[in-house]
């Protein structure tokens, strides 16, 4: 953290409550923007798994997932979505675009969940304690 200047952000792949594979963003260290927590995650899990199939997991993450991720995810197979901070809470990770996860949800009813803002208050709290501890280094 203290080096790329970035909050480590984290997602999981879960299938009933086993978390299969971890993921960090790793885009500053890697000079690779598809590095994505959640991208990374998938990633681990199609490897661990030895598959690409990732239907019937579900993806958990700190941050709700961005476009690249959400699409990555829709590709493996993924359709349940769960995230504890909202874009619209913490719009410096964002790209300003008008379309999102609640987005396709509404336009493709039954197609995908989501349970959005877990524990979106203690999350913002933890985001905000690791950027005072960023710029008091």
């Amino acid at each position: 953290m203290e080096v790329h200047k970035i909050f480590p952000y984290v997602s999981f792949i879960m299938k009933d409550g086993v978390i299969i594979a971890r993921g960090y963003n790793r885009e500053r260290e890697t000079f690779d923007l598809t590095n994505q927590d959640q991208v990374v995650s998938i990633r681990a899990a199609q490897k661990t798994l030895d598959t690409d199939n990732l239907k019937s997991y579900s993806l958990l993450s700190f941050f709700e997932p961005t476009i690249l991720a959400f699409d990555v995810s829709l590709w493996s197979g993924i359709t349940n979505f769960h995230w504890c901070i909202n874009s619209k809470s913490f719009p410096a990770s964002y790209n300003p675009i008008n379309y999102g996860v609640a987005d396709y949800a509404k336009a493709h009813p039954g197609e995908i969940t989501i349970e959005p803002g877990l524990r979106e208050k203690e999350a913002l709290t933890l985001v905000e304690i690791a950027q005072k501890q960023k710029h008091q280094t």
